[in-house]
């Protein structure tokens, strides 16, 4: 028998975590927009962080289902005295997902958009074979390839 007021608390803690997660995402999202990609890192670092509490709490709630049955067929079946707060609890986490979903679909957008845009400036600065190397690696300094003329000299 699965106690539903420690599945409920597990449960509203997952939607705090996901209420931050969404906060994270906003943030990261006018960062992409308006710059300092210095605090990108940051920002992930506090994702990763987020992610982890959360398998956390997933550990947690799988040890109250032996089954591995969900939660809509455990309220389903079981029928437990705070069904009403447990399936109030489940429909927000779905409405959290559906918005993280989307933060994270616009926030995949703009990154592709800006390192389009970072690949373009490159090829200005330096233009020549599409998809070139930019940079010799260690193995290969002492060959001479001469980088076409650019913007910026390629003796510089």
């Amino acid at each position: 028998m699965v106690d539903g007021a420690i599945l409920e608390d597990i449960l509203q803690k997952e939607g705090g975590l996901l209420e931050q997660m969404i906060g994270l995402e906003e943030e990261t999202q006018y960062l992409l927009v308006r710059g300092d990609a210095g605090k990108l890192k940051l920002l992930n670092t506090e994702k990763e962080k987020l992610v982890l509490h959360m398998a956390e709490l997933e550990e947690q709630r799988k040890k109250l289902f032996s089954s591995g049955i969900t939660l809509e067929e455990y309220l389903v079946a079981e029928e437990p005295q705070n069904r009403r707060e447990l399936e109030d609890v489940r429909k927000l986490l779905l409405q959290l997902h559906a918005s993280l979903q989307k933060k994270l679909k616009i926030n995949r957008y703009l990154l592709r958009h800006n390192l389009q845009f970072t690949r373009l400036a490159l090829n200005f600065l330096f233009p020549g074979e599409k998809n070139a190397a930019l940079y010799a690696s260690s193995g290969r300094k002492n060959e001479r390839k001469v980088f076409p003329a650019g913007l910026i000299d390629s003796n510089a």
